[in-house]
Order: C-alpha cells, then structure tokens, then sequence
C-alpha cells in the first residue's frame, strides 16, 4: 500500500540521490561566463557546492536562455510565485505523489523509531543566492529564535507543535542537526515534504538576525528609520518570515535558496513580477550542467483572470494552470490551440471536493448565529442544490455529485461524509426550514428569522477565482428558489480574507483541499484546524491559541483524536483514528461539496521542453512546484 511507504522510514536513513550518471565536472549558463572571469563570481563547482542535487531531466538535458512568462491575478496572488517557484523544502514530494519523498536541501535524514527526533544531513558547501554558506545554523535560526517569538509567530505552526510543544533543535555541525521533541510527531515527515516545510529553510541568519534586537541593538531604532510599527515589522518586511507572508516577495536583497531571485519586486500597484538566475544555485542535470536552464522570469500581475486567459489565447504565456484551468474554458482553450502555439496538459487533481460551501458556525450576528448553527438548515441548503446540473453547466458534466470528503478508494474515504444528504430535493429543503422556524416569509416572498426579521444571507466568492464566483451565483439562485434571501457577494481576494478571518462573513465558496495522504497535512475541511477552516474560524482559532471562542465537547474530541493521529507514525493506526474523526464530521456536517474533485490542466509553450504529463495538482503538492520547474527549458 503506497500510503505505508513514508511510514515505514522511521528509523530508515534516506540518503543522496546516487552520484553516479552525471559528470564530474560541471557548466553554467554562459550568462555568467563573464562575472566567473572577472573574479565578480566563484567557479560553478565552488557554487554548487561538493554535493549538489543532481536533476533527472524529464525528456532531455535542456538549453540555457530565455524569459518564462507567467501571470498572476488581483494584488494578493503571492502563492502563484510560492507553488511556481518557491517549492525547495529539506525534503520533498516526487512529482507523481506516489507517497514518496526525495532528498533535497537535505541530502538525507534519519527519524528515531518513536518519531521523536529527526536528524538532517545537508548538502555541503551550499550557499545562499548571494553566496553566503548555507548550514544547519540557518535552521536553528528559525526554530530557536524566530518560531517562539511571539510578535514574527503569534499563531504556531501546527505541525511543528506537540501538544503545544514547540521543537529543540542541537547542531552537531555545519550540515547536521536534530530537530527533536518530548513527544512524537508522526506527521513531521509528510509536513516536512509539504508546501509547509519550506519554512524551515527560509531564512537566512547572516541576514534576518540583523533585524532582531537580539542579534543587533539598533534594531528597533532601524525600524522607526524604515518607517516600520517595530522591529518585528521591519523583519517581516524584509525577509518575509512566513511562507505565504507577500513579503516574501518584495524585497531584492532578501538571500534565497530558490533557483531565481526577485529583480522587480511582487510591490502594491505592481504590474509586472520579474526574477533572475541565482547563480548560486545548487542543483545540476545528470550532465553536469548548474541549474535553472532559463535564466529569467517575467509574471504579468492581471487585474482579473478574463484577461489572463486572452494573455494565454495569444501565445504570451508559457505555463498556466492557476487562473485558467476551468472546465468552462476548456473549449476557447482547445480552439485556440494552434494560434496560440500551446498545447493542454493533463493535471490530475486529489482535493476533496471541487468546492466547499461553508456556512459560518460563528457568526456574530445572534440571530444568524442560532440559524446556521443549525445542522437542519445546512442539510436543507444541501438538498436544495441540484448537483448534476450545476456539474453540467460549471464542469460540463465532469465529476460526480458528492459532499467534501476523502477520495474513495483512499484509506481515508468516509462513505456517510461523502453520500449524505446529496439528493436534490426541494420539497424536503422547503420542510426542513419550515420545521426549524423559518417558515414565515415577508413580502418579497422569503424567509423571515425566527424572530421576524428578514434573513438575509450573503454568499461570498472571489471574483478572481472565476469558477467560484459562478458556482455562487447559481447557489444562490437555488436558495431563493427554497425562500432563502440569499444574494450574491463577489469579493476581491483581500476583502474575502479580511472578513473570513473575522468571522464576518456569512457563508463563503472556496475551494477544497485534501484528499488523500494530504488529509494529515491540512484537514480544514474536516474540523476546525486552521483559520482555512471557513466554516468555524473562531473555534479554529481556541484551537490554534490566537483567542477565538470555545467549541463544543464534539470538537474537542475531533482535536484529541487529531493529536492522538500525531502521537504514531502507523499509517494503520493513524487511518483509524481518521475514520472516527471523520464520522464525528458526518454527524456535524459542517460544510456542504458540489462534486468529486474535478480533474485540472496546465496550458504549456510548445517551446517548453521537460513538463511532465498526467501530474497531481494541489495546495499541498504544489504545481508546477513539484516538477522541477528548473529543469524547464526553452526549445529554441
């Protein structure tokens, strides 16, 4: 069973990819020639260090040159650069997600058998993009200084807490460490392969400490002098901190270990994100040849995604799958397949569902509060929905009626989750909200509240995030069909998080997440985890210690099981206890699916060589992230 297979490396050492198949000695982009010869740039080999990663080219060795062009939507769209480009944990997926990791930052790591300490060799002589030595102090910066600290980490980490236990870590030298806690941590592992472990090599101390008053006394007054709040802004501010923080992008002196750095920063009014070869880069082909082939990046910032797509229709656009992979597009994508000089490219996608509807269990409103919090009124919501049709007109009949759960044939499928009360229905949506006292209506014909007041209910989507935006318009026109006053909300990006995140929002559409063995990593979607948990952010938020209110003993139950599936590294222990976790789910009903996860694409250059065919998609494995977008070259 592939789901085993990370399981099973506990006390397992994984170590370099093999040396073998590549040359000893090694090229660089000829871009660089110059600045090696003038003494401007150390020779590639003391560059990429004594054991650079060597890269399997997908179809060939590649060719140096050439600007890939790429397009963001809106002024918050910072995790299209993070999922393209910013994808280089210690260790990290396989691009076909069998369930394996791979060494990366890290050449190998040994974990004990109790999954209590995990000891990390790295890769010796990296470095950093401007060429400062890359090792296990780096790590310990984060972990001993930046993670506790309570102004640049007021909400931890889930993954990297234990009971409310924060991680040690013990350097035995410049490229070892042990990341250990008190209690196990069966889960570090997945997470650490994640999109989520990228934060452990983030920063650089050489450069971030400089901005603490710990390292620096001055650090407060340079603060005020930079126009920041304090020292924890200014930090934040140039050196990101956070892996989705958009500060991670705005900032040129910022060292990185990505294969390009930021040249013209991801700055409010932007127009355009560019990024340049970090020559410091330490991963290879089996030629010996220093990666990335391509030496620039050039990403277009788009106010909405109509007009990404005609950037795409155009041929100005080598790889896209972010904004424009909607089933409604398909067709003016495929017509203009030979115009626009690109092809499709299959992307298969292991969410939970194609959509969450989450109504919010915390709303402020008291007279909205009592309503959603009833279980009948999201069951009749859900039976008001007619799944099929919306399939048709939003996926052109792709996917099939479903609520948010794992994927079947996973260890993780809940059949009762996935198949209850998915029927359309209307005469049983109509019964339900007159049985739970909703069953006067004002003059314009819906429903009144309890108390005689009318209900409206605002029904919030990204405008940006065109599938979305049109999922909710014809929620809400079913709804009203039902006497719900619902209306339509469109939002940009940074308005909905705004009023998400304080529990304004009445109920939003957003996406799903996990599926599969990712339902570890991220499971929003089943209980009240992160503030991603749309449906209960104020009970997310006891949970996560940033306040927030105290949450039902049902809740609190899902949490325990939650630690309890940490405490073991037993995959057939772990999908048990998910099981009961999931059950107390179905009871709940939380949040209402559409459909079974709708299979994604990528819209690819032809002049792009090395993209890979058929690849998963997700939040948690990212795309292209996965792919080794270094080894991505230009044909001609």
């Amino acid at each position: 069973m592939k789901h085993l297979r990370i399981a099973a490396l506990a006390g397992i050492s994984i170590l370099a990819l093999g040396h073998a198949a590549f040359a000893q000695t090694y090229s660089q982009a000829p871009e660089l020639d110059a600045l090696v010869s003038s003494g401007d740039l150390p020779a590639v080999a003391d560059r990429v260090g004594a054991e650079p990663r060597v890269i399997v080219p997908v179809s060939e060795v590649g060719r140096y040159g050439g600007t890939f062009r790429g397009g963001m939507v809106g002024g918050n769209d910072r995790n299209m650069l993070f999922t393209h480009f910013g994808y280089e944990p210690l260790i990290a997926w396989d691009a076909d997600w069998t369930g394996e990791v791979v060494p990366n930052i890290a050449s190998g790591y040994t974990a004990s058998a109790d999954s209590k300490d995990f000891t990390f060799t790295l890769r010796e002589g990296m470095k950093w993009s401007d060429g400062s030595p890359f090792t296990a102090d780096d790590v310990a910066f984060f972990i001993q200084d930046v993670l506790p600290d309570e102004k640049l980490f007021p909400t931890k980490p889930g993954w990297l807490t234990v009971e409310g236990e924060l991680p040690t870590v013990s350097v035995a030298s410049p490229t070892e460490f042990t990341i250990s806690w008190t209690k196990p941590n069966g889960l570090f592992v997945v997470n650490a392969a994640s999109v989520y472990g990228v934060q452990l090599a983030l920063l650089n101390k050489a450069y971030c400490s400089q901005f603490m008053p710990k390292y620096n006394p001055d650090a407060e007054a340079n603060a005020t002098a930079a126009g920041a709040a304090d020292w924890a802004e200014h930090m934040v501010n140039m050196c990101g901190v956070g892996i989705e923080n958009i500060q991670r992008w705005r900032n040129p002196e910022r060292p990185t270990l990505e294969a390009w750095r930021i040249t013209e920063p991801y700055e409010a009014g932007a127009t355009r994100v560019t990024l340049e070869r970090n020559p410091y880069y330490w991963k290879v082909d089996t030629a010996g040849n220093q990666l990335p082939y391509i030496d620039d990046l050039s990403i277009s910032v788009n106010a909405e995604s109509q007009t990404l797509l005609l950037s795409v229709l155009a041929g100005e656009i080598d790889y896209e799958s972010r904004h424009t992979a909607n089933p409604v597009n398909l067709p003016v994508i495929a017509e203009g397949m030979e115009t626009g000089d690109y092809y499709i490219s299959a992307r298969e996608s292991r969410v939970g569902n194609a959509m969450t509807i989450s109504v919010n269990l915390n709303s402020p409103d008291p007279v909205k509060h009592d309503v959603f919090q009833n279980k009948d009124f999201r069951v009749a919501l859900s039976h008001a929905l007619d799944r099929q049709a919306i399939i048709d007109a939003l996926y052109l009949g792709q996917g099939t009626p479903q609520q948010v759960s794992p994927r079947q044939g996973t260890p993780y499928y809940n059949e009762r989750l996935a198949t209850q009360f998915i029927a359309y229905d209307a005469e049983e949506a109509n019964r339900l909200l007159d049985s739970i006292g909703l069953d006067k209506r004002g003059g314009n014909g819906f429903r009144l509240a309890p108390d005689g007041s009318p209900l409206v209910v605002n029904v919030a989507a990204v405008t940006a995030l065109g599938a979305m935006a049109d999922a909710a318009e014809l929620f809400v026109q079913y709804w009203q069909a039902v006497g719900v006053d619902a209306r339509f909300a469109a939002m940009d990006r940074t308005r909905f998080y705004e009023e998400k995140t304080a529990s304004q929002h009445d109920i939003v559409v957003w996406g799903a997440t996990s599926g599969g063995i990712d339902v570890f990593i991220d499971p929003r979607d089943y209980f009240p985890f992160s503030t991603e948990s749309n449906f209960a952010v104020e009970w997310a938020k006891f949970y996560i210690g940033d306040g927030g209110q105290e949450p039902p003993d049902y809740v609190k139950e899902q949490w325990s099981l939650y630690d309890q599936i940490k405490a073991t590294s037993d995959s057939d222990e772990q999908a048990a206890l998910f099981q009961k976790l999931l059950d107390i789910a179905a009871d709940q009903f939380y949040q209402i699916g559409v459909s079974t996860a709708i299979n994604g694409f990528a819209v690819v250059s032809n002049n792009l060589g090395n993209v890979p065919e058929g690849t998963p998609v997700g939040w948690i494995h990212p795309d292209p992230g996965t792919l080794s977008v270094e080894q991505f070259y230009f044909k001609q």
